[in-house]
C-alpha cells in the first residue's frame, strides 16, 4: 500500500485546502530509494492532527476512547473558519494497493442543534472519475480491516517515544495477538476454529444417527462437551469488549488524573516540606561558620606574624646548625694554632701579625686537609636561644590552615535564604490538597472490575483447556469405534476426513509457528546489531510458546528490558516493528511522529542510514526542529521524496502547509 496525497479542509488547525503529496513517481535513474517524506513543524502547528487523520480516516471512533473522540468531533472545524460562518470540514486520504487506487473522505458537519456528525465514505478512483463502494458501517469498517486490521495499525503508524511502551506490553495478551495477526498466524488460527465447528456441526448430525449404544454414549458426551466449549467461547468475546472499554476508560482517567496534577500548584504540604528542607541546610551553614569563627579565626588572623616567626626561628636554627658544623671542622686547627701562638719568640708577633697567622695558616691547613670552607652570613640570634625547645616545636608545628570553604558557605548560604524567600512567598498561594477524589474512585472502581474479569478469563481459559483436552480424547475415542465399524456411511468418512483435516491443520499452525518465532528471532537479532551502539545484548530469543521476545547478556542472564534506557527501548520496539514487517512480508506505508528526541546521535545516524531507510516503500517521518541536526538533513537528503513545512500564524490562525524543511546555518 501507498498514500498518494491527504489533504483537509478548514480541518483543525488547516484553514482553506491545505495539502501533503505523499507519493511523487520516479522517473529515470536515481542512485537512492526515494521512500521518505519529511514533515517539520513545531509544538502546536499540526503534526498531531495530521498523525491522527490518518486514525480518522481508516477507523474513526473505533481508535479512540469516547471522550476522546467527542473532543475530536467537536474540534473538528477551523476556528477562524467557524467566526467566519462555516460549519463543515473535511478530510481526504488517497491511497493505492494492489487492487487499484481509493479516496477515503471524512466529512464533519455541524446542524441546527449545534451537533457535530461526521460521514464517511470511500470511493474507488479511476482517472478523474470517483465511484462510491461502500455504504454502511460495517461495509466501511470491513473494507478497511481487509487492508489494514486496527490491531496492527499502531505497529505502522504511531508516535516514536509511545512506541517504546511495547517492550513493556509485548506479552500482554492484545500485543501477542496483533503479532500473530501481522505474520498470518491468526488467519490460520481462525482456519483451525472454522474446521472445529464444522467438525462440530457434522458432530451433532452424526449423533443423531449413530445407533451404537457405546458410540451414541461417547456421542452424548461429546455433544454436551462441544456445547459446554461453545458456550464458554462464547462468553469471550463479551468480556473482551468489557475489557477493552475499561482499559480505554482506565486510560483516559489517569491523563485526566496526570493533568490535573500537572496544572496544579504544589500543597502547601510539600511547599512546608521544601521549607523545612531548607531551613535545616541554612541551619547547618550557620553552624559551620560559627564553629569556624569560634574556632579557625584566631588562626586565621594571627597567621601572618606566626608565619613569619615560623620562618625566622627556621633560619636561626639553621645558622646555629652551620656553625655548629664550622666549628667541628676546624676544631683540630684551632687547637694547634692556639698553642703555636702561645709560644714566646723574639722578637715577639704583635695581634695584627697573629691574626694574619691564623688566617693563612687556617687556609693552608684546610688545602691539606681537603676541608671546603663555607661562608656563613652572620646573624643575630634571637629567638632560637631563649625559647625552649618545646616552645619552639610548637610555634613551628603551629596549624595554620582550614578546611571550611567560608566563600562557597556564604554563597550557598543568600542562594538558600532567597529560595526561602520565593516559597514562603508562594506558600500563601499554595492550595491545601490537589483533590484526584474522582478520577481515584473511578479508577479504584475499575481496577476492581478488571481484576474480577481477569479472574473470570483465567478460569474461562484453563476450563476451555481442559475441556477442549477431553473434547479431543472423545473424538479420538469415537474415531477409534467407528473405525472398528465395518460399515461407513458418508457423513462417517467426512468426519474421518474432517478429523484428519483438523490434526494435519493443528500440526502446520504448531510448525509455522515455531518457523515464525525463529523468523523473528534471526531478523530481530540481526537488526539490533545494526541499530545498538553497546554490545550488551548478547543472544535474541522469540519464544514459540508465549510468542515473546527475550534477550539475554552476555553472561546468559535475561535482561529486564523494562530497565533499560528510555532511548534503547525504543529502539528495540522498533528493531520488533522491522522484523516484523521482513517476517510477514508486508509493505505497509509508516507514519512516525517524533523518531529522535531521545536518541543520542550516534543512535540517531543508525536510524536514518539503516532503519529509515529499509523499513517500507514509504516512510512519513514527523519531526520538530530540535531533534534534529544539519547532519541529519544531509544524511538523509539522498532518500528523501517531498518534504514539507507546518508553519502556524497566530494572527491567521492557523496552519500553512508548505514545501521545504528546516534549515541550518
Amino acid at each position: 500500500m501507498i498514500f498518494n496525497y491527504i489533504s483537509f479542509e478548514n480541518y483543525r488547525p488547516y484553514y482553506g485546502v491545505q495539502k501533503l503529496d505523499l507519493h511523487k513517481k520516479q522517473e529515470g535513474f536515481i542512485a537512492y530509494k526515494q521512500n521518505i517524506t519529511l514533515v517539520g513543524g513545531l509544538n502546536g502547528a499540526g503534526k498531531t492532527s495530521l498523525i491522527n487523520a490518518f486514525f480518522i480516516c481508516f477507523y474513526g471512533r473505533r481508535k479512540f476512547s469516547k471522550e476522546e473522540y467527542e473532543i475530536i468531533k467537536n474540534e473538528s472545524i477551523n476556528r477562524r473558519y467557524y467566526r467566519e460562518g462555516g460549519r463543515e470540514s473535511k478530510i481526504q486520504l488517497s491511497f493505492t494497493d494492489r487492487v487499484g487506487t481509493y479516496l477515503i473522505e471524512i466529512t464533519f458537519l455541524e446542524d441546527n442543534k449545534h451537533d457535530i456528525n461526521e460521514t464517511r465514505k470511500i470511493y474507488v478512483v479511476s482517472g478523474e472519475e470517483l465511484r462510491e463502494v461502500t455504504a454502511a458501517d460495517e461495509e466501511f469498517n470491513e473494507f478497511i480491516d481487509q487492508r489494514i486490521p486496527i490491531d496492527v495499525a499502531p505497529f505502522f503508524i504511531f508516535d516514536a517515544e509511545k512506541i517504546r511502551d511495547l517492550v513493556g506490553e509485548q506479552d500482554t495478551k492484545e500485543t501477542i495477538k496483533a503479532i500473530q495477526k501481522i505474520v498470518s498466524l491468526e488467519l490460520y488460527n481462525q482456519l483451525f476454529d472454522d474446521l472445529s465447528s464444522i467438525r462440530y456441526k457434522d458432530e451433532m448430525a452424526l449423533s443423531k444417527t449413530v445407533k451404537d449404544e457405546e458410540i451414541q454414549k461417547l456421542s452424548s458426551e461429546l455433544q454436551n462437551c462441544a456445547t459446554e466449549l461453545e458456550l464458554l467461547k462464547s462468553e469471550e468475546k463479551p468480556d473482551e469488549k468489557k475489557i477493552e472499554y475499561l482499559n480505554e476508560d482506565k486510560v483516559y482517567l489517569n491523563q485526566r488524573r496526570r493533568l490535573k496534577l500537572a496544572n496544579s500548584s504544589e500543597t502547601k504540604s510539600q511547599v512546608n516540606r521544601k521549607i523545612g528542607e531548607l531551613e535545616n541546610e541554612l541551619k547547618l551553614i550557620f553552624t559551620t561558620l560559627e564553629r569556624f569563627g569560634r574556632n579557625s579565626l584566631p588562626n586565621l588572623i594571627a597567621s601572618p606574624v606566626v608565619r613569619k616567626l615560623q620562618q625566622r626561628i627556621k633560619k636561626e636554627q639553621n645558622y646555629i646548625s652551620s656553625m655548629s658544623k664550622s666549628t667541628a671542622m676546624f676544631a683540630p686547627y684551632d687547637r694547634f694554632i692556639s698553642q703555636v701562638l702561645s709560644v714566646t719568640i723574639a722578637p715577639p708577633l704583635n695581634d695584627q701579625q697573629k691574626e694574619q697567622i691564623k688566617e693563612k695558616g687556617k687556609e693552608v691547613w684546610a688545602k691539606i686537609n681537603q676541608v671546603q670552607e663555607v661562608k656563613i652570613e652572620p646573624l643575630n640570634v634571637l629567638h632560637a636561644n631563649d625559647l625552649s625547645q618545646n616552645e619552639l616545636q610548637t610555634i613551628l608545628n603551629w596549624n595554620l590552615t582550614s578546611n571550611v570553604d567560608v566563600k562557597g558557605l556564604i554563597s550557598k548560604r543568600i542562594k538558600i535564604q532567597a529560595e526561602l524567600q520565593k516559597l514562603l512567598d508562594q506558600l500563601n498561594d499554595a492550595p491545601d490538597v490537589i483533590d484526584t477524589k474522582e478520577e481515584d474512585e473511578k479508577l479504584a472502581k475499575i481496577s476492581e472490575e478488571l481484576g474480577a474479569l481477569y479472574v473470570a478469563r483465567k478460569a474461562r481459559s484453563e476450563s476451555i483447556r481442559k475441556l477442549q483436552d477431553r473434547h479431543h480424547q472423545l473424538l479420538n475415542d469415537m474415531t477409534r469405534k467407528r473405525q472398528a465399524k465395518s460399515e461407513m456411511g458418508p457423513v462417517e468418512q467426512k468426519m474421518e476426513i474432517m478429523t484428519r483435516l483438523i490434526g494435519a491443520t493443528k500440526e502446520f499452525i504448531d510448525r509455522v509457528t515455531v518457523l515464525k518465532a525463529k523468523q523473528l528471532k534471526e531478523e530481530i537479532e540481526t537488526i539490533l546489531l545494526k541499530l545498538f551502539r553497546k554490545k550488551d545484548l548478547h543472544r535474541v530469543e522469540f519464544d514459540s510458546n508465549e510468542f515473546t521476545l527475550k534477550i539475554y547478556d552476555e553472561f546468559d542472564r535475561q535482561v529486564d528490558l523494562t530497565s533499560r534506557s528510555e532511548g534503547e527501548k525504543q529502539l528495540i520496539a522498533l528493531s520488533m516493528i522491522w522484523a516484523l514487517t521482513k517476517v510477514s512480508g508486508t509493505n505497509f506505508p509508516f507514519v512516525i511522529d517524533t523518531p529522535l528526541a531521545r536518541l543520542d546521535s550516534i543512535h540517531r545516524a543508525n536510524l536514518v542510514n539503516r532503519f529509515f531507510t529499509n523499513l517500507s516503500d514509504q516512510v512519513i517521518i514527523l519531526t520538530t526542529d530540535t531533534e534534529i541536526t544539519k547532519d541529519f538533513v544531509e544524511e538523509i537528503e539522498p532518500f528523501v521524496q517531498k518534504s514539507y513545512i507546518l508553519q502556524y500564524d497566530d494572527e491567521e490562525n492557523a496552519t500553512k502547509v508548505t514545501e521545504g524543511y528546516f534549515t541550518f546555518e
